[in-house]
């Protein structure tokens, strides 16, 4: 899909890149994004998002990893977890994957070998929310 709309023009928006319908652990804990991660002194979510951004699409995110279906508001007694979380959401803008990071990010393989790591609950053999 993402060759298609790339040839023809068409943007395409990743509503999930750590995961839907809420954080997975598997991307949070994956240890190429934790290894990029360090490498950069970054989080894991920091890789998937600059992966994303870095990829051409635009990214959905989220103040806090603390969402699910229909959990995505700040609370006024976080400790100023949706404040940290933004600005660190915001700090994907001031470095950049390599190209090979890139390579090895986009070579990432799900369950039953769906092309990418970062796809929703919706697709074939995509990661699946732990219970």
């Amino acid at each position: 899909l993402r060759t298609f709309c790339d040839e023809n023009g068409i943007k395409t928006f990743a509503y999930g890149a750590v995961g839907e319908p809420g954080p997975n652990e598997d991307i949070l804990n994956n240890p190429l994004l934790k290894k990029i991660g360090v490498a950069h002194k970054k989080s894991p979510e920091e890789v998937a998002l600059r992966w994303v951004l870095q990829s051409g699409a635009a990214v959905s995110v989220r103040p806090t990893t603390n969402f699910g279906l229909g959990v995505s508001v700040c609370e006024e007694d976080d400790g100023g977890k949706c404040a940290i979380g933004l600005e660190k959401r915001a700090g994907v803008f001031g470095w950049s994957l390599s190209k090979k990071e890139m390579t090895l990010l986009d070579a990432i393989n799900g369950p039953d070998d769906n092309p990418t790591l970062f796809s929703s609950s919706g697709c074939p053999g995509a990661f699946v929310m732990p219970k």
